[in-house]
């Protein structure tokens, strides 16, 4: 039995030893564990001619699961979606802005990273996160993979996400005012996702706008971008036809009309910008993109 044990153990050693001294190639690189590297192709070099030169914003799709919450299933976009959602957003978001603050203002307050991912991020209570923004440098966007600039509602949808994620980076660098928490401090709410009011007759321009009073300001900044000055009116003093109650609100115009001037004052007084240009602006190229 001794001898036995001792043959085992010498054949154990020698298949080891054999083992680590294959012919093998161990030297491919695990995706995802840094040090990666890739061969620039076009898309890389759209993206630099178009984003990270000019703007000094990186657009980053390969994956890299570390950039998100490692608790989330994800997965990558699409290549073919990366040039086209990149190209509207620039139309949408960064050309607006250029217009009406200059260079000066682009250099100084646009984020340096925008991570892509194909879906969106699932939370545990089955709510969906289409975007975040990160200590003013970084915005996350995600769903990318159901992108069409054809279909209006996804473009909306894409410019409404951007400005409302950019709003917080702007709000994170230049805080906004503490009276605009003060409009309607009863109506937020930790329970906005089963509220069964109509928001724009509370003073809020959606559910999500009740959560708390950072989400309130970057969804007003983006409805009122995205719908334009006219549908934003015609909105509040009219906002959902099902609602009886909603086609006599004043108390929602009242409170509404407070906030939209805060926002207001506080685009002009904090970078100097001129809010209802923008918003025109932002009009004309969601047009734009609609109808290339």
């Amino acid at each position: 039995m001794k001898y036995l044990k001792l043959f085992i153990s010498l054949l154990i050693v020698t298949g080891a030893w054999a083992a680590c001294n294959r012919k093998e190639t161990l030297d491919t690189n695990i995706v995802g564990l840094g040090g990666d590297t890739w061969v620039k192709d076009s898309i890389d070099k759209w993206l630099y001619d178009s984003l990270l030169k000019p703007y000094n914003i990186e657009m980053k799709y390969k994956w890299d699961q570390s950039e998100f919450d490692m608790s989330i299933v994800l997965v990558p976009p699409y290549r073919s979606k990366v040039i086209p959602v990149t190209k509207d957003v620039v139309s949408m978001w960064i050309n607006p802005y250029r217009q009406i603050g200059g260079d000066a203002f682009i250099k100084s307050n646009l984020p340096r990273l925008i991570m892509l991912a194909g879906s969106d991020a699932i939370q545990a209570d089955g709510g969906a996160v289409h975007g975040l923004a990160e200590s003013g440098l970084k915005i996350l966007l995600f769903g990318l993979n159901l992108y069409n600039n054809k279909d209006s509602v996804r473009v909306v949808d894409m410019a409404h996400l951007i400005h409302h994620e950019y709003t917080h980076i702007l709000n994170q660098k230049k805080a906004y005012p503490v009276e605009f928490n003060k409009v309607t401090p009863d109506g937020y709410t930790s329970n906005w996702s089963v509220a069964q009011e109509n928001s724009w007759t509370l003073g809020f321009v959606s559910d999500y706008s009740r959560k708390e009073p950072a989400e309130d300001i970057a969804e007003l900044v983006a409805t009122m971008l995205v719908m334009g000055r006219s549908r934003y009116d015609s909105t509040l003093y009219h906002p959902f036809e099902n609602y009886p109650d909603s086609l006599n609100n004043p108390d929602g115009i009242r409170l509404l009309r407070a906030k939209e001037k805060i926002v207001v004052d506080y685009f002009k007084d904090a970078y100097n910008l001129d809010f209802y240009a923008l918003q025109t602006l932002v009009q004309q190229e969601i047009h734009n993109v609609l109808h290339r």
